[in-house]
């Protein structure tokens, strides 16, 4: 899956399904995923303020809970099921499910191809729905790669020039970075090119995600700031008080 958690530079659906910053749990503390996440095809956002009256009114008070699914990718497990656009996931198996951090953790710590029931607030219906956990796509995988960091990459725009007509386009840029995570005490920064993760040359998502699987708890990496490269040492051990 990746608030209307559309962080900027998302333009595909599967990367809005990361929403860092929406949680009251830091995405860094975040250790007990598979190399191969569960998935489910869609982006999401919490549920709003409007929202949640009408929810009230349709199913009680205690409805105004749950995940917006704003929107579902073609030929992903979500439109197979098939879960629709304005659909509020309120619940996965016996699990109620309160904000996007949680459908996350809950739908990435599912094994490949593992049915799961989504029950949704669908118009004024609550409807039940079974859903095949899929994996999570490579691009998907590589974005968030880095979260447990506490930042999030992208690819090379397509549009974007090259510098030379020999450089490669497969450039790594750092997106979002948590303000209380790691990445944000080693000083990282959005736009940051990636060059290299301990030790790795990164030129591609692949390259990146290949890296930062393998990575402990601590990982260093060299950036590219204004033309100009700088090492960084991240650590997800939290500082000493």
């Amino acid at each position: 899956m990746t608030r209307h958690h559309r962080v900027g530079f998302l333009a595909s659906v599967t990367f809005a399904f990361l929403a860092v910053a929406s949680s009251a749990t830091p995405a860094w503390a975040v250790t007990d995923v598979p190399s191969v996440p569960g998935w489910l095809g869609i982006s999401i956002s919490d549920v709003g303020e409007d929202l949640a009256d009408r929810l009230a009114t349709s199913f009680g008070p205690g409805a105004a809970i749950g995940v917006v699914v704003v929107d579902v990718l073609k030929g992903g497990p979500a439109e197979r099921a098939p879960l629709k656009r304005g659909d509020v996931i309120v619940q996965v198996d016996a699990q109620p499910i309160w904000d996007v951090r949680q459908l996350q953790r809950t739908i990435r710590a599912q094994s490949i191809d593992q049915r799961v029931m989504v029950t949704v607030l669908r118009d004024a219906s609550r409807v039940t729905l079974a859903v095949t956990i899929g994996r999570m796509p490579i691009e998907a995988r590589a974005q968030l790669a880095g979260e447990r960091f506490g930042f999030l990459v992208r690819g090379a725009d397509d549009q974007e020039p090259r510098r030379t007509p020999t450089e490669p386009t497969g450039r790594i840029f750092v997106a979002f970075v948590d303000a209380d995570s790691p990445a944000a005490r080693a000083g990282m920064r959005p736009q940051d090119v990636i060059l290299k993760a301990n030790d790795q040359l990164i030129g591609t998502m692949e390259d990146f995600e290949r890296a930062m699987r393998s990575a402990g708890r601590a990982v260093s990496l060299q950036i590219e700031r204004r033309d100009t490269p700088q090492p960084l040492t991240l650590n997800v051990a939290l500082p000493s008080r």
